[in-house]
């Protein structure tokens, strides 16, 4: 009988325990600072970890000359450094490194560690790298694969789908210039022998100018329906992180080509 009450008694320990976990992280949460910060993703998923977006932010690498308090040569791998952070636009971006935690009251920053494995030796290093514990963002597997088709990188056949798609909206002239295979190289080879035709009489100089003009314009036009990165661009993956008085940071939403998930 009293193995049993004392079973009951570790289960209510357990649960109440648990309980004061979640109310704790919770009342965090509603105290903390939610700031967006925008992201780079890759990997966006791991047989080890279940599905999530693998996440490196724009903060994650920032240039040597934001730090404050502390040279470069000074830190070591998986050391602690406090990132202050101000609000340009809609998102975050750092404004200062410190090897203190900062006084200032009014300041909101986040706290980062530098690699484990990394050593900061090198005198000419522009950047450094940091690691905030925020990384990742766990999602299911219907939003974990949402994610990834939405910034998958185009296959050679996308793209020259894309292209050939953009081509054919030219106009003939410069279509049939495209498919002549003339290029920036040819047309530089071609330009000089214009000149050469003045010189020898062949052509006028007006007629001159009137290739030149013809053949640059037509090449500027194939090279910008060719180009289908910018048609591309999508928002930025964005996370909102709600960051604690103590700089401790917790990823909240995820927001992806307009769509939310937490």
């Amino acid at each position: 009988m009293k193995k049993r009450y004392l079973v009951f008694i570790i289960i209510a320990l357990q649960i109440c325990f648990l309980s004061s976990m979640i109310l704790f992280h919770q009342a965090r949460l509603k105290t903390a600072k939610h700031i967006l910060l925008e992201t780079v993703p890759y990997d966006p998923r791991s047989i080890f970890r279940g599905h999530y977006v693998d996440l490196r932010y724009k903060i994650s690498t920032l240039p040597v000359k934001l730090l404050r308090d502390v040279k470069l040569k000074d830190l070591k791998g998986a050391e602690e450094l406090f990132v202050v952070l101000e609000k340009k636009d809609k998102y975050w971006q750092a404004k200062g490194i410190y090897k203190n935690e900062p006084k200032d009251k009014s300041a909101v920053f986040i706290r980062a560690r530098t690699p484990n494995y990394y050593y900061y030796s090198r005198a000419q290093q522009k950047n450094i790298y940091l690691e905030y514990g925020i990384e990742a963002f766990f999602l299911n597997e219907i939003a974990a694969k949402d994610v990834e088709d939405a910034y998958r990188p185009l296959d050679w056949r996308q793209r020259q789908r894309l292209e050939k798609e953009a081509i054919e909206k030219l106009d003939e002239e410069t279509k049939r210039i495209d498919k002549a295979g003339i290029s920036q190289w040819i047309f530089d080879k071609w330009k000089k022998e214009f000149y050469f035709w003045v010189r020898e009489g062949i052509i006028t100089p007006q007629t001159r100018d009137i290739l030149i003009k013809k053949y640059r314009d037509a090449l500027e036009k194939i090279k910008k329906a060719k180009d289908v990165e910018p048609a591309l661009k999508q928002e930025p993956i964005a996370v909102e992180v709600a960051v604690c008085k103590d700089g401790y940071a917790y990823p909240v939403k995820l927001l992806v080509d307009g769509k939310e998930y937490k």
